[in-house]
């Protein structure tokens, strides 16, 4: 459960009343759903005890509401009543004929319409399509199922990729309702054209849905909701709900192995993937997804076979040419990743971010004119692009443009003050630039935006060390070394910082930390040489001074002399 309120316009649904002003029974008065507060609970119901609207409810008030539940289902009750009273008084039964009665009140007369898009994550939800009178094909077909089980209709919610509609089956006749549609009505080929569905019949697919497996479908798109507010630990929770109720649900497997792979847990990913697959095998976006999975564990061959499947599916797909070219990036096949983002910017001319890959290949092949040039282009498309901003000033301060490198680090940062590789690319053209107080001022900039970055924390502590800052440099490197304790240099970072103030015990100590770590490190055996000889410790100190020699460490030759006169 998240703790936060939403806080929505709230529309009155005045309270209605049958036309005779008396009150209709509703078809799930009594059911045990309406007396459950525990969606676990819920899922544990006989499927013709579930309450629909009663579940989809509690999940409103688990996202977060300002108004109570009973607020929100009372509203339902009263809905269906007007209902039910106008089929009365129309003598009209309990069967399709009803279906106009339905769509006239909600459509017509409520306003209630379908959202552009389904990109806002509060518009899945009960309440925000109560108050706002607004939802997309699952949320309003949700809120359609549940005036239909207090109505006593048989309707169901269906399933195909990418959408939901309504299905009235009285085992006689059925309807197709579209609720993005002002509740039209929709042929079986219509869907099949449309969006394709697997054709097996083992999937859940093109069928009258059970109650749970609405909520399934529910939980997928639930999932999604929290992903898009940052809680991928409850996304996760919500569409493993989703595969263990709708296993064929291809989307939801998609979904979730998008989370697994936010998570860094590749090889999970890859799992769900390959079921969503086994499903669906002609998803171009299910075989970019998994080859996306194969390039994060270095499983190049398998990553590119992967793309080109997507690319063969949708020779469109700007994406998979552009990660193709990232998977021959990261193995050094430079020519392939330039041919790939050259085909991806004739297909898609305007895309900002392919001409920025290209830069990224041509800067890590030395070519840092040809870098910039793309870079330029990239931010012609798309000024505000930080990345790309970002691309361009380390392309300037590649190629020695410190100046230049500067002032582009500053406009990223000026785009998003939070983006922290902005400060750390401009700390390092300050170190470059020998301006050490602006070096020292952006790293604690940037550590303030993320503190646990222990990269930043060495290069501050090394440049407190330049301002012989020791003691503060001291303190950064044991940040450091609590982010990153096998790191071998930070040891050795720190027992140079006790040595700059002569406290060469703990220098010493440091130092052997590092060995421990890195036996080959070099450096460490030589600052510890160092300290054995200020220690008068003249063995120890000829010791380490010869591996540090074998390791092929430039040594103090006066060091060296020193050394042999006390022996």
């Amino acid at each position: 459960m998240i703790n936060r309120y939403v806080v929505i316009a709230f529309v009155v649904l005045s309270r209605l009343v049958s036309p005779a002003g008396g009150y209709y029974r509703l078809a799930n008065e009594g059911k045990p759903g309406l007396n459950m507060f525990s969606m676990n609970r819920i899922l544990t119901l006989d499927e013709e005890d579930i309450d629909l609207g009663t579940a989809a409810l509690l999940l409103s008030r688990e996202w977060g509401t300002r108004r109570t539940f009973h607020a929100y289902r009372n509203k339902m009750d009263d809905m269906a009543q007007e209902i039910i009273g106008r089929l009365e008084k129309n003598r009209i039964g309990k069967d399709q004929r009803a279906i106009p009665v339905i769509n006239e009140f909600l459509f017509d007369e409520l306003g209630f319409k379908s959202v552009e898009t389904a990109d806002d994550p509060e518009d899945l939800f009960l309440h925000t399509v109560i108050d706002e009178r607004r939802g997309y094909c699952l949320s309003l077909s949700v809120l359609y199922l549940a005036l239909a089980e207090r109505i006593g209709l048989p309707m169901y919610g269906v399933v195909v990729p990418g959408h939901f509609f309504v299905r009235y089956d009285d085992g006689n006749k059925q309807y197709n309702i579209e609720t993005t549609s002002r509740g039209g009505m929709a042929p079986d080929k219509h869907y099949l054209e449309k969006f394709k569905p697997p054709e097996t019949p083992e999937t859940v697919y093109m069928k009258n849905l059970t109650k749970r497996q609405t909520l399934g479908c529910f939980f997928n798109n639930l999932g999604n909701s929290y992903s898009a507010v940052g809680e991928i630990d409850t996304a996760i929770y919500e569409l493993e709900r989703a595969v263990s109720i709708n296993p064929s649900l291809t989307e939801a497997h998609t979904n979730l192995g998008n989370m697994y792979l936010k998570k860094g847990w590749a090889q999970d990913a890859i799992e769900q993937y390959m079921l969503g697959l086994n499903v669906i095998s002609d998803d171009p976006k299910a075989h970019y997804n998994l080859a996306n999975a194969y390039s994060q564990t270095g499983r190049f061959k398998d990553a590119i076979l992967e793309y080109k499947k997507a690319k063969e599916l949708q020779d469109d797909f700007v994406e998979a040419y552009r990660n193709m070219a990232n998977v021959y990036r990261k193995q050094k096949i430079f020519s392939k990743a330039i041919l790939e983002l050259k085909t991806a910017i004739s297909i898609e001319p305007d895309d900002s971010e392919t001409y920025r890959v290209l830069g990224d290949v041509y800067r890590e092949m030395g070519q840092y004119s040809s870098a910039i040039a793309q870079y330029r282009k990239a931010l012609k498309i798309e000024p505000d692009s930080v990345s790309a901003n970002i691309s361009l000033a380390y392309g300037y301060m590649q190629s020695g443009k410190l100046e230049e490198a500067v002032a582009q680090f500053i406009i990223a940062i000026s785009l998003d003050p939070s983006e922290a590789g902005a400060y750390f690319g401009l700390a390092t053209a300050y170190n470059k630039l020998g301006r050490t107080d602006d070096e020292i001022d952006t790293y604690l900039d940037m550590l303030a935006i993320e503190p646990g970055m222990g990269a930043a924390l060495q290069n501050l502590g090394n440049a407190y060390v330049s301002k012989k800052m020791y003691s503060d440099a001291a303190e950064i490197y044991l940040r450091a070394i609590e982010i990153e304790p096998a790191n071998s240099q930070l040891y050795y970072n720190m027992g140079v910082a006790y040595a700059n103030m002569e406290l060469y015990e703990q220098g010493a100590q440091w130092y052997r930390n590092a060995i421990e770590l890195d036996g080959k490190n070099g450096a460490a055996h030589h600052g510890l040489a160092i300290s054995y000889y200020m220690l008068k410790e003249y063995d120890q100190a000829h010791h380490h001074i010869g591996v540090a020699k074998e390791l092929g460490f430039e040594v103090n030759k006066e060091l060296v002399e020193a050394i042999g006169k006390k022996l």
